[in-house]
């Protein structure tokens, strides 16, 4: 099955407004009456349901377990949910990466500055400090260099991917280099500037939280932090399996590369899928795709998931909507950035409440089959305490389905 069969026109059909709850499960004591009859017809209820509950646990760690996919663009936080499961419930949590995750902070650092400094030259923002001059052409060089590395991660071996190694001590001998010119950059006005005002530059989330750290990351002992890897950008380029133990169920969850030339990869893994995870990244609505500028970042988010959302194969699987980055989104909205240059339909207050509804709507306008529901979460993936909730209630939700599914509820 190629990806091609997925594409739908976006604007076939308008869709009436219907919210996403979490439905409760029926109270037993509104079902009876409360007799001793009853009482016991109750308790066989309740024992029935215990009993499917551990077969069905038993059957899915005998089978693999719950099978459960994260789809969505690239850059919308996938792979930080990922990482976060694995601080949550992998039994290393994120230890043996941190060395991997060394190099790629670094080159993060880099990648980031040679952002702000390209934007701040195309929006003829001026330096601050005339004695950063030399600082900054230490780091214009930098476009060129930083093409010999690859920040990606490999999964599944892939053959129409080829696979680019890096020589991780250049890597440090470059960014050791460059600490003095990004420091200095970093201090100057300009460039403050430049992250402020232009929103719309393809940048890193995490460029200002490791900018700030310069100093730190530079230090030759220098170890990264589960806070440092989560917020380490790193491009998935192949399907990664990881299985997770939570609430005594084996999740296997898979990990996708979300750029529009690696979607034909994700139909071999639509079979029996128990859930999808769709990340959405509301701090998209003001950038144009890498790969077609006309065309909005979350506008494109937006036919992915009705391709997704409708596709037969997920008629019955349970979908959750991640509307991710809102640090990023409460940002640029108090930047000044209008959420109706880019989405004219919009006629609401530029306010963080009002566009969550919004796009929250828009979402949910997707979904043909007016009776599938949505469970969304607004979400700030690289947080673990709110990630930790967001992932007990997720769990609910699969288990819950898998009993309406089987006929207990």
């Amino acid at each position: 099955m190629e990806l091609s069969q997925l594409s739908r026109d976006d604007h076939d059909s308008s869709h009436n407004e219907h919210s996403s709850p979490v439905d409760h499960a029926p109270l037993l004591t509104n079902l009876f009456t409360g007799s001793r009859s009853d009482q016991k017809k109750a308790k066989a209820l309740s024992d029935a349901i215990d009993k499917s509950l551990r077969a069905d646990k038993e059957r899915q760690q005998r089978e693999g377990g719950i099978k459960l996919l994260i789809l969505g663009p690239s850059e919308t936080g996938k792979t930080t949910v990922l990482k976060q499961l694995k601080l949550l419930y992998g039994r290393r949590g994120l230890d043996s990466e941190r060395q991997t995750f060394r190099r790629i902070v670094h080159l993060n650092v880099m990648k980031a500055m040679q952002t702000l400094v390209s934007g701040m030259e195309a929006a003829h923002i001026r330096l601050e400090k005339q004695e950063n001059e030399q600082h900054l052409e230490t780091v214009l060089r930098l476009e060129s260099l930083l093409k010999r590395y690859s920040i990606s991660s490999i999964g599944f071996t892939n053959p129409a991917i080829p696979r680019k190694i890096t020589d991780a001590k250049a890597e440090t001998d470059l960014f050791e280099e460059m600490v003095p010119a990004i420091k200095a950059l970093w201090a100057d006005a300009g460039i403050q500037q430049t992250y402020r005002t232009c929103t719309q530059l393809s940048i890193q989330d995490s460029a200002s939280y490791f900018l700030d750290a310069i100093d730190r990351l530079a230090r030759p002992d220098y170890v990264p932090s589960d806070g440092d890897i989560l917020q380490a950008r790193v491009r998935t380029l192949a399907v990664t399996e990881h299985v997770f133990n939570i609430d005594n169920v084996a999740y296997r969850i898979y990990d996708v590369g979300g750029q529009k030339s690696l979607r034909k990869y994700w139909a071999p893994y639509f079979d029996d899928v128990n859930a999808i995870i769709f990340m959405g990244a509301l701090s998209a609505y003001d950038q144009p795709c890498e790969d077609e500028p006309r065309l909005n970042r979350l506008q494109e988010c937006l036919v992915l998931f009705n391709h997704i959302a409708n596709h037969k194969l997920f008629a019955v699987t349970s979908m959750i909507l991640f509307l991710n980055k809102i640090d990023i989104f409460q940002r640029k909205l108090d930047a000044g950035s209008l959420v109706n240059k880019h989405f004219p339909e919009y006629r609401g207050p530029n306010d963080y409440y009002s566009t969550t509804v919004f796009f929250q709507y828009r979402f949910l306008q997707q979904v043909k089959d007016l009776n599938k529901q949505v469970y969304t979460h607004f979400t700030h993936a690289t947080d673990t305490n709110q990630m930790r909730v967001i992932v007990v209630a997720v769990n609910a939700i699969v288990q819950r389905l898998n009993l309406s599914n089987s006929g207990l509820m």
